[in-house]
This record gives C-alpha cells, sequence and structure tokens, in this order.
C-alpha cells in the first residue's frame, strides 16, 4: 500500500496533467489487493474549473462526458489520439522497463532496488491513464449502445443463433471478437498486490493456443452468436434512420471493448520485475537481521528499508496476520460514486433485470456476458484451487484477474463477488462466449461448491436449486 500505490498515483496525475493541462486528485486505493479509482469528489471541482489551461475542461469533456453521449464524437476528439500516443510511446516504455535482464546488471544495493521500484510504479502509473481513459472509456460507449438497444431493438426480440430459445441482450454485440482466446502472458496476475507470485511462476493450468481445437471453438462460438445478432439487428432497423446511427455506434464500441482488453493484459508487465527487486532486497534485510526470511519484505513500510533498521520480526508477525484476516473480507464493489451521475452499472443491471419479476431467492449482479447456463459450482479462492475445477461447472470467486483465464475454457458460466461490465470476468466470458454475472456482492458466501444453479447473464440473476 505505502510502496505501490503512492507511485501509481504519481505517475497517474503526471500523466493527466500532461494531457489535460490540468491536475484532478482521483481517491486511488488498495483494497485486499484489488486496485480502485475512485472518482473525484465534489470538492475537487474548483481546481477542474479554474486550475487548468484552456483547453482542459474541453478536453475532459470529451474523454470523460462525451464517450456516453457521442461515442464516435469523443474517438475524434481526443481518444484515438490518446490510444496512438499509448501505442507509440507509453507502451513501449513501460515495457523496455519491465524486460530489464534478470541477472547481474539489475541494481544490487537497496537504495537501486528501491529506486527501481519506484521507477516502475510509476510507469504503471502513466499506463494506469491510458488504460483509464481510452479503454476505460470502452464501458461508457457500452452504455450508449445498451441505450440503444434498448429503444429500438430489444421489443424486436433479437433471438440467439443456433437453435436456442430467448432473447440476447446487447452484450451479446460485444463478444467474440478476438479471433482467438487469450494467450498466455507470463506478467498475468491474480491479485496486484505483487506479494502473489505472477502467472509465469504459477502451475496454472495450460491456457489454448491457436493450435487447441476447443479453444478456437469457444471463441469461434462467441464469434457466430456476434455475427448473427449483428445481421438481426441490421435487419430490425433496415429502411430505419437509426441503422447508421446502429453501426456507428457498433463500430466504435467494439473497437474500445478490444483495446481495453488489450491494455487490460499488459498494465502488470512490471509486476515481474517488481518481485525480484523486493526479493533482492529481503535477501539483503534478511542477511542484516532486520527480517526473518525474504519474503517479509511485503510486510515492512517504506522507512524500514535499511540494513541499520532495528529488528522488525514483531511487526511484520502484526502486519502479516492482519493481511491474512483482510484477505477473507469482501472488498467493496466501488469506493464512490460519480458526482451527479451516480453509479451507471447498477442502473444498467436494474434496467435489465425490471421487465421481468425475479425467481424467489435468486442473486442479483450486473448482467456481464449473455446467455443461460445451468451446473455445478465451483468456489476458487486463488490458483491454489484451480487444480480441483472442472469442465462444466460454474466458476465461482470474489474477482478473477487475467491469471485465471485458462478456467474460462472450461467453464459453464462465471460468477463473481465483484466487478462490473468492465471487469476481467465480464470481458472474459464474452470472449469465450459464457454467461457472466459479476458485482453480486456475495456469491461466494451464499454459494456452496457442488450446488445447483442456473446463470442468466443476460438478466444478471444466478438461481440456485435443489439437489
Amino acid at each position: 500500500m505505502d510502496w505501490i500505490v503512492p507511485g501509481i498515483d504519481a505517475g497517474y496525475n503526471r500523466a493527466v496533467a500532461r494531457s489535460a493541462g490540468v491536475s484532478i486528485p482521483m481517491g486511488h486505493a488498495a483494497v485486499n489487493g484489488w486496485y480502485y479509482v475512485a472518482p473525484p469528489t465534489p470538492q475537487a471541482l474548483p481546481r477542474l474549473l479554474f486550475g487548468g489551461t484552456l483547453r482542459s475542461l474541453p478536453y475532459i469533456f470529451n474523454s470523460v462526458v462525451r464517450p456516453m453521449m457521442d461515442p464516435a464524437g469523443a474517438d475524434r476528439a481526443v481518444l484515438r489520439s490518446l490510444e496512438d500516443e499509448w501505442r507509440s510511446s507509453c507502451l513501449p516504455a513501460y515495457r523496455s522497463l519491465s524486460n530489464a535482464p534478470d541477472g547481474d546488471d539489475e541494481p544490487a544495493t537497496l537504495p537501486e532496488l528501491a529506486a527501481l521500484v519506484e521507477q516502475v510504479a510509476r510507469a504503471a502509473g502513466e499506463y494506469l491513464w491510458y488504460f483509464s481513459a481510452a479503454g476505460g472509456a470502452a464501458w461508457k460507449m457500452e452504455m450508449a449502445l445498451a441505450r440503444f438497444w434498448r429503444r429500438h431493438l430489444a421489443a424486436a426480440s433479437v433471438q440467439r443463433p443456433m437453435g436456442a430459445s430467448g432473447a440476447e441482450g446487447y452484450q451479446v454485440l460485444l463478444g467474440g471478437l478476438l479471433t482467438l482466446p487469450p494467450g498466455f502472458t507470463p506478467h498475468a496476475v491474480y491479485s496486484l498486490d505483487w506479494y502473489h507470485r505472477t502467472a509465469g511462476k504459477e502451475a496454472l493450468p495450460a491456457v489454448p493456443t491457436a493450435q487447441d481445437v476447443p479453444g478456437r471453438r469457444v471463441a469461434a462460438t462467441a464469434g457466430e452468436r456476434r455475427c448473427a445478432a449483428e445481421a438481426a439487428s441490421r435487419s430490425v432497423l433496415r429502411g430505419s434512420r437509426h441503422l447508421r446511427r446502429f453501426d456507428t455506434l457498433l463500430a466504435v464500441a467494439q473497437h474500445y471493448a478490444l483495446l481495453r482488453e488489450e491494455q487490460a493484459r499488459d498494465f502488470t508487465l512490471g509486476w515481474p520485475l517488481l518481485r525480484r527487486c523486493a526479493a533482492r532486497m529481503g535477501s539483503i534485510l534478511q542477511q542484516a537481521g532486520v527480517i526473518g526470511s525474504p519474503d517479509d519484505i511485503y510486510f515492512l513500510t517504506r522507512q524500514d528499508w535499511r540494513t541499520d533498521a532495528p529488528p522488525q520480526h514483531a511487526a511484520v508477525a502484526r502486519r502479516r496476520e492482519d493481511w491474512l484476516r483482510q484477505r477473507k473480507l469482501d472488498a467493496p464493489l466501488m469506493l464512490g460514486t460519480l458526482p451527479f451521475i451516480g453509479n451507471t452499472f447498477d442502473r444498467i443491471a436494474n434496467s435489465a433485470r425490471s421487465s421481468r419479476t425475479l425467481p424467489g431467492g435468486a442473486l442479483k449482479g450486473h448482467p456481464a456476458s449473455p446467455g443461460r447456463a445451468r451446473g455445478r459450482v465451483r468456489i476458487v479462492d486463488g490458483p491454489a484451487g484451480f487444480s480441483s475445477f472442472r469442465p462444466g461447472e460454474v466458476l465461482v470467486a470474489r474477482a478473477t484477474a487475467p491469471a485465471w483465464t485458462p478456467l474460462f475454457t472450461d467453464a459453464a458460466a462465471v460468477v463473481t463477488d465483484t466487478g462490473n461490465l468492465a471487469a476481467h470476468a465480464s470481458l472474459v466470458a464474452r470472449e469465450y462466449g459464457i454467461p457472466a454475472v459479476v458485482g453480486t456482492g456475495n456469491a461466494t458466501r451464499l454459494l456452496r461448491t457442488g450446488q445447483l444453479v442456473t446463470v442468466d447473464g443476460s438478466r444478471g440473476i444466478v438461481e440456485m436449486h435443489e439437489g
């Protein structure tokens, strides 16, 4: 918390000021290993209005507000140039820094290692600005597409292809966009808490490759459903003045959905280097008698990074105990709400459910990936539980992250406690064409492994059955 988050904050705020000409303090925090960016409070309004340059307000409007109302206009005005800057400058620089050789050429002293950790954190913060502004605009564009769907297509009941019954939601239009399932990335994480090993250091299930027939099949199925829904939508709108608007909304929403997935994949490029630096710092402090084992480094505060510091064994034990206890708590769905706008994700979820009566006792969440699937629950807490997951089960987790992607190949559906339409589980479930309900709040506590459930990703509900 006091090593990485302040560095990410500094890099993020520096990148915002460079792009927008104004610094707007954001409420950044890490809760149980999950990173949150809370929206600015109303108290930040004077700085926004009077603390920037002449271009600041138009820039903020085009990057923050306009994607919800005029996605194509926001794309032309600001977002496409941000994407180009990310590709040409930010990503190459972050990748170059993160690919530092693992050997004797790396820094060897505590001050040098600490400086490298902070440099990586600032680079990750700068990356986060492009991720949140460009790829992060995807959910706002999705909201505009959802609004169009409800007004002009929902009543027409665009049906699922291949003979399946029931109407799809707008989410099917954003699924199966990747030509292949996401590949293996060694820097993928299952938590931003850098205490945990990255995917390259875990014994994880193999991720589908280009030669993997099941992987190709699930990706192709989601793509077929999307193409069928696009064709059905255009058929409904043929001859209408709304057809051109639909094509424009669809093109820009699909582009930024892909961009968001691409940017999410490489946000943790620096995590393997962070962990190597931490291991070396831990070894130095262990040899100096400050801590008992190299991993204890994660439970030191910044001021304890000294070989002349007194032994920290008692403080490490206390903080480790606190950390283990807090990991069992439910992380909040979000920190804060947008001023005057509120929680848009909740409104989308409620709209998806409002037209029908909910089954008694059903869990409610965000309709993240469309379709219905029935299966047995498998609650997975982390990589240690990956090997127990079986094909056809419903993956239930507090949250998922890129290192969890291999499980989606075999899952019948996905349910999470946290997250929203922009969460990892939402994005990957769409690519794999499986239903997903996220942001339920307490699914891991209310459901049990082996329980039979039906997951309705179009309505955002999970029905529980006996037996």
